[in-house]
């Protein structure tokens, strides 16, 4: 059934409670399985032990920012192939190549549109299918 195809695990890094609760919320009424990390250095911790099919990584965080946090999950081979989309408030064409250039598979856009999220969040994990 497609509610089984869905079982897939999201890891949200994300400081914002507010912003981490309304992605939780509407990613976990779509029956996917939430991770959540409110810094970069517990997102690498929970990274030891999980394997999440999606992380989406803020790339304001408090400590380590998103784009070291990106680095070093690009430099752990046990993690290959896990998708990351940046997220951020800034939606200007610039940020968004910088995202693209630094390898990033996709970003989405704060505040978060309830209506395309989830959309997105499935497209991604559809062409991440084998």
């Amino acid at each position: 059934m497609e509610q089984a195809e869905q079982r897939k695990t999201i890891l949200i890094v994300e400081d914002n409670p507010a912003n981490m609760k309304l992605a939780a919320d509407l990613l976990e009424l779509h029956g996917f399985t939430v991770l959540k990390a409110y810094e970069g250095e517990t997102a690498l911790r929970l990274l030891e032990t999980e394997r999440p099919d999606l992380i989406l990584l803020d790339l304001h965080l408090p400590g380590m920012d998103g784009l070291e946090v990106f680095k070093k999950i690009r430099a752990d081979a046990g993690l290959e192939g896990i998708r990351v989309v940046a997220l951020t408030a800034s939606a200007m064409r610039e940020e968004e190549q910088h995202i693209r250039a630094c390898g990033f598979t996709d970003y989405i856009a704060k505040p978060i549109d309830t209506k395309a999220f989830v959309n997105k969040i499935q497209q991604l994990l559809a062409c991440a299918s084998p």
